[in-house]
């Protein structure tokens, strides 16, 4: 009898799915529920090989609210029945309802795939889809990868194309489409996460090098779904290798929506790694492409398949938790060894800037930076494209809030910023940035709402530290860090009753979205909700109040994009509304672009021209 593979069944009282994963992993887990109520999961101790079908060995247990405690998994054979094992969970101490005791049931055997996934694949009109890729003799496709991940898959297509926008995708359209897509499919009961994921494989995005993107917002539920950017990946691979590229990259923007991370992030330290959630160009610190497509064997690393078999059901299925926020990298046995050795990047400068009317924010009001990286050394320094931009995984924004006990010297207890999108370049030395001894390169965050939920939720006085990773190709075998200047800022309290009254809309999750994104067609209560904060504070505090400002600017800028929405399972074209977005971005005089950074405030007054006709 093959013993691999999942096992359904239980006790009187509770449901168990067994995951039996002995010539992979080397792991028991399962997931525990009651009725229809989830409650827990358990797998055997990191670090512990199971090598034989039966025996007892110590486990974690992890319920909803992420509350860990120990316990065993026991598995033994029932003889007369080969399809059918017994188990018993054993539970040390009290978790979500669950008393500690003994769990013994039976479970028959489903199938060799450890979980299901579904994922719907949406191609945009006039994009030609990847053909499957030989490997090894064996056509690999989306699916075929998938299932070697553990999955039982079933890819589907929608059942017609996505228009073509009149010009390249930006994040806050495909958002929506995908927002859309969810909730049009979700039927009366709503949305609920479950094993299923959406993919666009679209044109191109606005930004040229943009290969993929995985939105993880935390509303309406995390970690939903990837858009793919076939045209550009074709146009920048040029040879026939192109098929293979747009593959991997759209499993790398899945494995995202499973809460995998890049290999090459400073946190992770892998490198080396030819997973798929690596890029190929970063791989060995860059230099070695070809190697890397040698190598590669249409499959993730060790740590990232013991994880997507084997970790907490809420960690991995999309929609529940948010995105990087298990390090299954450090929890699986072997802890964190990155591949190189950091060291401190000396000559360049890395610096926020706070907004021209200083570092001091009303409540609710958006919080955008600019920030600046400037080479002061005598020596020109190359760096991946957009270095500056947190969703590319190289810059790095540590927060946190400041008490009397704050230790300035250390940010061991800060939170890191993690954006609600993974934006993963096509890199290559066509797309590097060089920067040379004097020169300077500018970019603005929005540091309002990520993953996490808003970021400065509570008023107060915070501080933020950026870093910015280097992969340097060739030696010295280390990977170069620069460490920033921290910038302190100050969240100010409501003023007055209308103030309190606003925060009721400015704390809402899709408010923090809304802000996110610059706006988008999807969110529409949110946008009507923020206008009518808008029209009263203008009224009570005139036009620069610094709210007022922000709302006009991410309202502005969504009137002037071309969107695409679903309803009831057909496509429909919103065109730009070039007027409005003129009038809201225009009214913002020099005053009101006080409230944002330079480089911030430079773009909204240039973006205003545009729609004004003026350049």
């Amino acid at each position: 009898m093959k013993t691999d593979g999942r096992y359904v069944g239980g006790t009187e009282e509770l449901s168990i799915v067994l995951r039996v994963d002995l010539g992979g992993s080397g792991v028991l887990s399962a997931d525990v529920s009651r009725g229809l109520t989830y409650l827990a999961s358990v797998r055997t101790a990191p670090g512990v090989k199971v090598d034989a079908p039966h025996g007892r060995w110590p486990a974690q247990w992890q319920d909803v609210p992420g509350a860990t405690a120990t316990g065993t998994i026991a598995v033994a054979a029932v003889p007369a029945h080969p399809e059918q094992l017994a188990v018993t969970l054993h539970l040390d101490h009290s978790l979500n309802g669950l008393p500690p005791a003994d769990y013994p049931g039976t479970v028959a055997r489903q199938g060799d795939d450890v979980r299901d996934l579904g994922v719907e694949v949406d191609l945009e009109s006039g994009v030609r889809a990847p053909a499957p890729v030989d490997f090894q003799g064996a056509p690999m496709d989306l699916g075929s990868c998938l299932r070697s991940a553990g999955f039982a898959t079933t890819v589907t297509a929608a059942p017609s194309p996505v228009p073509a926008p009149p010009e390249p995708w930006d994040y806050s359209t495909i958002f929506s489409v995908l927002n859309d897509l969810m909730t049009d499919l979700s039927g009366p009961a709503g949305l609920v996460p479950a094993w299923k994921l959406h993919l666009l494989l679209l044109s191109r995005c606005s930004r040229p090098s943009l290969a993929g993107i995985m939105f993880d917002q935390t509303w309406p539920l995390p970690r939903q779904g990837s858009a793919v950017f076939v045209d550009t990946i074709r146009e920048l691979v040029k040879d026939d290798d192109e098929d293979r590229q747009i593959l991997r990259t759209a499993v790398h923007e899945l494995g995202h929506a499973l809460n995998l991370a890049h290999r090459f992030e400073r946190a992770v330290g892998r490198a080396d790694s030819t997973s798929f959630m690596n890029y190929p160009q970063r791989y060995l610190r860059g230099g070695h492409v070809e190697d890397y497509w040698t190598r590669f064997a249409y499959t993730f690393d060790a740590d990232e398949l013991e994880f997507l078999r084997h970790g907490p059901r809420g960690a991995v299925r999309p929609g529940d938790a948010a995105f990087h926020s298990v390090r299954y990298w450090r929890d699986t046995g072997g802890g964190y060894v990155p591949y190189l050795p950091e060291v401190p990047q000396t000559g360049m400068r890395l610096a926020l800037v706070p907004p021209q009317n200083g570092p001091l924010f009303a409540y609710g009001q958006p919080v955008l930076l600019g920030v600046t990286l400037q080479n002061v050394g005598d020596t020109a320094v190359q760096f991946p494209s957009n270095p500056l931009d947190p969703k590319t995984g190289g810059l790095e924004l540590l927060i946190r809030r400041v008490t009397g006990t704050t230790d300035d010297r250390s940010f061991a207890d800060a939170s890191p910023f993690v954006p609600l999108m993974q934006a993963c370049e096509l890199e290559d030395e066509s797309t590097e940035v060089t920067l040379a001894p004097g020169g300077t390169l500018s970019n603005n965050v929005n540091l309002t709402f990520g993953s996490g939920g808003f970021a400065f939720a509570e008023p107060g006085t915070y501080q933020v530290l950026p870093l910015l990773s280097r992969p340097t190709a060739g030696p010295p075998d280390t990977d170069q860090l620069v460490v920033g200047e921290v910038l302190r800022i100050r969240i100010g309290y409501p003023k007055d009753v209308g103030d309190e009254h606003d925060a009721l809309v400015l704390s809402r999750p899709d408010v923090g979205t809304y802000f996110a994104l610059g706006g988008s067609d999807c969110l529409t209560r949110a946008e009507d909700d923020l206008m009518a904060v808008y029209e009263r504070r203008s009224a009570v505090n005139g036009p620069a109040d610094p709210v007022a400002t922000a709302i006009a600017r991410a309202a502005g800028i969504n009137a002037g994009r071309h969107f695409v929405r679903v309803r009831n399972g057909a496509f429909a074209q919103r065109p730009a509304d070039p007027g409005r977005a003129a009038a809201l971005l225009g009214g913002l005089d020099a005053a009101a672009l006080g409230n944002f950074d330079p480089q911030t405030a430079q773009s909204t007054a240039r973006l205003a021209r545009r729609y004004q006709g003026n350049g």
